[in-house]
């Protein structure tokens, strides 16, 4: 006889980010956004180039992402961006502890 738990899907990694087939999802939306703005000149060349172009930033983002850990994107523009409207919600950048 076979249980209850044989219909029932039980995740095992809760904490992993969104894919998108076997890419994170925002590495996903990189490719395409590549493909997109490639379809949008109407030209196989051009399909195939930014094709190949998204991959190769897909593969880029994805090695970024692996060397500086989980963040380093949201790092990044904090630090080298002009943040002011795009991260009025986070905290100080000089405060470093937090009480209550």
């Amino acid at each position: 006889m076979a249980n209850g738990a044989d219909h029932y899907w039980i995740p095992r990694r809760l904490d992993d980010p969104v894919q998108f087939f076997f890419w994170d999802a925002d590495v996903a939306v990189v490719v395409i956004v590549f493909l997109v703005l490639g379809s949008l000149l109407n030209h196989l060349l051009a399909v195939v180039g930014a094709a190949i172009l998204g991959v190769v930033a897909a593969r880029s983002l994805s090695r970024i992402k692996a060397e500086g850990g989980r963040g380093v994107i949201t790092r990044f523009l904090f630090w080298y961006t002009p943040s002011e409207w795009w991260l009025r919600a986070r905290a100080p950048s000089h405060v470093r502890e937090y009480t209550g």
